[in-house]
């Protein structure tokens, strides 16, 4: 549309962004830009031809009594024909120079320049009912989400951040990378009988070299918390390729042991920081001592193994 005539027409798009992105999609196709140049020219001459009309006074003035009357009155009562004019013959006038004027017929045309009516062309409107200028004036504005609404999105959103955050901060203090091999670790005593360890009555803390003559473990440790717990019975097997030192013990209630290096399962954890672990029936305590990963496990639940660390490291 020419940027003449648009103003005309809606007079609300000379601020919205539409026109923009319009005018970019259609410089970039060759095709739209040729037809949008013939419909500029064209409306270049309507533009034209509509500031070329020019108005008398007493139009002027009855169209803005038009628009003052407005779409919801009544009739628009147009102003009244003039009334018929007969010329008679001048009295003064001697009988022989008397000449009769015809009438003017009532359907004479008006004189130039002032606009015809169409009888019957405007119609009165219903109340409440609205032309369509009207229509077309009142653009649906696209439903806004209220204030409190926003607010009350953005709080939720912010709300479930932090709680992920937290989480996550949570879950990375109370676990560690491998906790899921221990987990399997803690497993394999769901098959065991007692009959897989040697006997061995002794404390922790004499067995290093008990299983350094069995496999060469040269980074055993137990912390000082199970350092003089009583001894039933040992041995060392293979999981997942790794050597395991495993300790059937009973101090304040019967628990395994298991001992091996970190790097062997991929386990890091922090030493001397206590995590528990849950397997499918048994429970573990993990830490780290000097180059050892040491695990104590009982059959039990998760806040049992808690109480059960907490007050060992109370002693």
């Amino acid at each position: 549309m020419s940027e003449r005539l648009l103003p005309l027409v809606r007079p609300i798009y000379e601020t919205q962004t539409e026109i923009a992105d319009a005018r970019k999609a259609i410089e970039e196709n060759g095709d739209l830009q040729a037809r949008l140049d013939r419909q500029i020219r064209f409306d270049d001459q309507i533009v034209t031809e509509l500031q070329a009309i020019s108005l008398t006074d007493e139009q002027i003035e009855q169209l803005e009594n038009l628009l003052a009357e407005g779409p919801g009155s009544d009739a628009v009562t147009a102003p009244p024909a003039p009334e018929p004019v007969t010329h008679t013959a001048a009295a003064a006038a001697p009988p022989s120079a008397q000449v009769a004027v015809p009438e003017i017929s009532k359907s004479q045309e008006p004189p130039p320049g002032e606009p015809q009516k169409e009888a019957g062309t405007e119609q009165p409107k219903a109340e409440g009912e609205e032309g369509p200028d009207k229509e077309e004036e009142k653009v649906e504005e696209p439903p806004r989400a209220r204030p409190l609404t926003i607010l009350a999105a953005v709080s939720i959103g912010l709300i479930a951040t932090v709680a992920l955050i937290a989480y996550l901060v949570w879950d990375q203090m109370n676990s560690f990378r491998g906790a899921d091999q221990v987990t399997e670790l803690l497993d394999t005593a769901n098959a065991l009988s007692g009959d897989e360890f040697e006997a061995v009555s002794t404390t922790t803390s004499n067995l290093k070299d008990w299983f350094f003559l069995k496999s060469d473990m040269r980074w055993f440790a137990v912390p000082k918390e199970f350092a003089d717990t009583q001894t039933l019975g040992c041995r060392v097997f293979k999981f997942k390729g790794a050597d395991i030192g495993e300790i059937l013990a009973k101090n304040d209630k019967e628990v395994l042991m298991f001992l091996f290096h970190p790097n062997d399962l991929g386990v890091k954890i922090r030493k001397g920081k206590w995590t528990v672990v849950d397997g499918e029936n048994w429970v573990g305590g993990v830490t780290g001592v000097e180059d050892c990963c040491f695990v104590v496990a009982f059959k039990g639940k998760h806040n049992e193994m808690q109480e059960y660390l907490n007050k060992k490291l109370q002693k």
